[in-house]
């Protein structure tokens, strides 16, 4: 090749990449104008990065009809090759779309009553994940050696279900350890008793499952004691008569 050929290269790359930014900016103002519907407004970003693309890859095979005119003639047989591998990948990414839709539609219900932001978290976690999946088989279906891939979702979704096993697991044992005080409390304390432990002084109201309902002497709020602070500290119990709940008759 000679020095003139190079520069052909040379200005072929930089004119895609010039045509590409053009192309973009023009797409971006006409689909992204306020006058349009929503949907093309929120198809103006990933249209205007593909009028940027398809303008580099123009200059990018011009560059490489300079340097090499055969890789060009062979270049329309390997793209219709390679297209059947293109619409399944494509197929695939867009029924995970509307898979992670009927998904998200599913979950909806059962988060009702959850707060907004964790709404927001678990619809983004619902489809990054339906929606990862559905990549990383497109990606497989182009023909990409995706073992390394494979290695780092597998590894993420183990540390991911060994973290949920331990927080369930662990709240599980404090759970079931203070059910375990609370029963075995109930043949030292009840109802009516006024006891001081743990820095509370008060009347026994309530033993939930879990800790017992104190209300202090002073008449504040209630305090809840865990039913474990009872088996760790010293407990002083003066006897009350216990309290009975008034009947609707009364």
């Amino acid at each position: 090749m000679t020095s003139s050929d190079w520069i052909l290269v040379g200005a072929a790359i930089i004119g895609g990449i010039l045509v590409g930014i053009v192309l973009s900016r023009v797409l971006n103002s006409v689909f992204g104008s306020p006058n349009r519907p929503e949907p093309l407004q929120q198809a103006a970003g990933p249209l205007s990065s593909l009028g940027l693309w398809a303008g580099v890859i123009g200059g990018l095979l011009i560059a490489l009809g300079i340097i090499s005119p055969p890789s060009v003639e062979q270049l329309p047989k390997d793209l219709i090759n390679f297209l059947p591998k293109v619409l399944a990948a494509a197929i695939m990414v867009i029924a995970t779309n509307v898979l992670a839709s009927f998904a998200l539609a599913a979950v909806a219900p059962a988060m009702a009553r959850a707060s907004t932001a964790l709404q927001n978290q678990v619809s983004m976690i619902v489809r990054g994940v339906i929606v990862g999946l559905g990549a990383l088989l497109a990606v497989r279906q182009l023909g990409v050696d995706t073992a390394v891939i494979n290695l780092g979702v597998a590894a993420v979704f183990f540390c991911a279900a060994a973290s949920l096993t331990l927080l369930i697991g662990l709240g599980g044992h404090r759970v079931a350890t203070e059910v375990a005080s609370t029963r075995a409390i109930k043949r030292l304390v009840r109802v009516g008793d006024r006891i001081s432990v743990g820095g509370v002084s008060g009347l026994v109201t309530t033993i939930h499952p879990t800790a017992v309902e104190v209300t202090p002497n002073d008449g504040g709020d209630s305090v809840l004691v865990p039913s474990s602070v009872f088996m760790a500290q010293s407990v002083t119990i003066r006897r009350g008569e216990p309290i009975v709940a008034p009947t609707a008759a009364e």
